[in-house]
């Protein structure tokens, strides 16, 4: 196995006019994320017209390749590519990628599971072996050692022929445009970014607190992520959630007794002390008015039977068209459709998966079940929304 290594600018400029007419594109990246917000990049990997190219970011000014990923007229394959995306999103913020295959998601339809591994892949269905032993080492070390660029040219030195097995197997079972579907599915959820204002819905159990205890889990929220984003660092290296959710509970008044909150690190409370402090004086003093207002309470454990209900229905669709249940269905999927018909009947937006291809085959039979709910449905809704009956 052959590859290039591109830390020189000059090189770079050289190679991008015939990147850009590439029509396909074997893409990996290699990142850290422990002590920064956003991911950073520290190596993209290109297997191009079978050419492997080891692009070096913390070397060189990459932004140009950004319209090549962006590119819709060019087929970028990768494999488990949910957090490449991400690295993307940042590093190209000006540049949304497009046009991608993960095969990952493919051999997800062929029914090995949504999380295949690709060196478990690339033996089960290449019989190629490769090591995945640099997975964890420092990426942004430099120089990086030959293993490093071994282990980083072996991820896309075989995505080319692995994705034309997938494509291959997946238009036997006339599921590739499903699939392909899927794939773009992807790039428009993309890495999302929470609202500040709504990031304190986030909490799990934040439908147990009064107003007044989300007026200041607001606000401790909304402080927590602007300094872990203006600062590059994790919101747990600001405020751990369980610390958190401790000081809302608590609400204390003076340093000695945030002192004592739980798990609270002494580098926090001597660095943000009486911000904290301040910030729990102003949700005391907002006036009743200007609290959010409470949030759903979850479903009864009675709910549990419409949701059996409807996981049978999904899974006669599966069976029928022959689609594993779990690609058909993803939880989440069907967690946000019934709350959103619960909370908002027919004006519900769907979640955006059961938007597309599923729609006819699955979405259409979930909402005729749900509206045969309809009068226990509404009395979930009063439930939820604390309404007398």
């Amino acid at each position: 196995m052959n590859w290039e290594l591109i830390t020189d600018q000059r090189r770079f400029a050289e190679l991008l006019p015939s990147w850009a007419t590439a029509n396909t594109i074997a893409l990996d990246t290699e990142f850290m994320r422990v002590n920064t917000f956003n991911p950073q990049s520290a190596l993209t990997q290109l297997n191009i017209n079978n050419a492997i190219y080891l692009v070096d970011p913390v070397a060189l000014d990459t932004n140009d390749i950004g319209p090549i990923f962006a590119n819709p007229r060019s087929l970028k394959i990768l494999h488990a590519c949910s957090e490449d995306i991400e690295v993307f999103f940042y590093q190209y913020p000006q540049n949304k990628m497009t046009n991608i295959f993960d095969t990952q998601v493919g051999l997800a339809f062929l029914g090995y599971g949504l999380q295949i591994g690709y060196q478990r892949a690339l033996k089960e269905f290449l019989n190629v072996d490769i090591s995945k032993a640099e997975t964890r080492s420092d990426w942004l070390a430099r120089p990086l050692s030959a293993d490093q660029l071994r282990y980083a040219a072996s991820d896309v030195e075989h995505l080319p022929k692995l994705y034309e097995f997938v494509v291959g197997q997946l238009i036997e079972r006339n599921l590739l445009a499903y699939c392909q579907e899927d794939c773009q599915l992807m790039l428009k959820e993309g890495a999302p970014v929470p609202p500040m204002l709504t990031i304190y819905q986030q909490f799990s159990n934040a439908w147990q607190f009064n107003r007044r205890q989300l007026s200041l889990l607001k606000m401790l929220a909304m402080w927590r992520e602007g300094s872990a984003r203006l600062h590059d660092i994790p919101r747990t290296f600001v405020l751990k959630n369980h610390t958190l959710l401790a000081i809302v509970q608590e609400a204390p008044q003076t340093l000695a007794k945030l002192s004592r909150i739980e798990d609270l690190h002494p580098r926090t409370y001597q660095k943000h002390g009486q911000m904290i402090l301040q910030i729990i004086k102003q949700a005391n003093d907002k006036p009743d008015e200007q609290c959010p207002p409470l949030l759903p309470l979850p479903l009864p454990k009675q709910a549990k039977v419409l949701f059996d209900e409807l996981r049978v229905i999904a899974d006669r669709v599966a069976k029928q068209h022959q689609i594993p249940a779990d690609v058909l269905l993803r939880k989440r999927w069907l967690d946000n459709l019934v709350l959103g018909y619960i909370d908002h009947g027919e004006a519900a937006e769907l979640p955006l998966a059961l938007q597309g291809w599923r729609y006819d085959l699955l979405t259409k039979p979930l909402l005729t079940a749900l509206a045969n709910q309809r009068e226990q449905l509404l009395l979930w809704r009063r439930y939820r929304h604390r309404e007398s009956t």
